[in-house]
């Protein structure tokens, strides 16, 4: 009899070993802001006789989400982040050109620097507004493949363009992503 007590008794002890203290959660905002730069594209992309020529692929600098200040302020790392609620990618020209008028079929991914996780479409854009110097969209990922992608911690963006007219010039664009977190701090 003593032995059908201590089975439930040790799978007990087991689970609530194994529980997260939930209590214990910090709930806050990430907006990411990050400065990433086009390399002006030759005109003569447009009117050359090689075929394709004129898709581009712009890659991003790396970044990292323990470098923002909220994970120091919550005491935690991406790495103890246990949810994600995406919520936008704002991209915005800050100088460089007017619109995107120059870019059609625009997609914007995030990447891992270290092949960690695989490109993520977070949004895109057919044919831009022209006379907009912003582009904003919700995230398309899944919250759990943005978990993924935030608890590896590196990141990148890549963005992939039909070039359709002149680039006016190199273009500078914050790229701003915005979540919502729940981590587990870090014990001291």
């Amino acid at each position: 009899m003593k032995s059908k007590l201590l089975i439930p008794a040790l799978l007990l002890l087991v689970f609530v070993g194994a529980c997260k203290r939930l209590d214990k959660l910090v709930s806050f905002n990430l907006d990411t802001d990050d400065q990433v730069v086009w390399l002006k594209a030759p005109d003569s992309l447009l009117t050359d006789t090689f075929p394709s020529n004129q898709f581009l692929t712009f890659v991003s600098e790396d970044y990292s989400f323990n470098s923002y200040d909220k994970f120091e302020q919550n005491k935690s790392t991406s790495g103890t982040v246990e949810d994600v609620e995406g919520i936008d990618l704002t991209v915005i020209i800050d100088s460089g050109a007017v619109d995107f008028s120059f870019a059609k079929d625009l997609k914007f991914y995030i990447s891992s620097p270290s092949g960690g996780y695989q490109d993520a479409l977070l949004m895109e854009e057919d044919f831009p507004e022209p006379g907009k110097d912003f582009i904003q969209y919700t995230l398309k990922p899944t919250n759990e493949d943005l978990l993924n992608i935030i608890q590896r911690d590196k990141y990148r963006f890549r963005t992939d363009f039909e070039l359709v007219a002149p680039m006016p010039d190199t273009v500078y664009i914050s790229y701003k992503l915005r979540f919502r977190l729940k981590a587990q701090p870090v014990e001291d």
